[in-house]
């Protein structure tokens, strides 16, 4: 799981993301796992899946933490 800086003006994900949990597929195969997330300040988490040689397998899409809407509201598609 990886976790980063929200910058609402910015297209896409910050660089400054880092790694906040790591599971090995057999803690995985029990159902579920639990992670810990800071929601002190704005952020955004996603997922990813790598297999044993550490290839991206597979992604989520982000979800933001924010505090408080961002200026200018939040856009009424992502509302949903």
């Amino acid at each position: 799981m990886r976790a980063g800086r929200v910058n609402p003006v910015a297209q896409g994900l910050a660089a400054n993301t880092k790694v906040i949990g790591s599971y090995p597929a057999a803690e995985l195969a029990r159902g579920s796992v639990t992670q810990r997330i800071d929601t002190s300040k704005d952020s955004f988490v996603c997922t990813q899946v790598l297999d044993s040689p550490g290839t991206v397998i597979g992604l989520s899409n982000p979800v933001w933490l924010l505090r408080k809407a961002p200026p200018g509201g939040i856009p009424a598609p992502r509302r949903a």
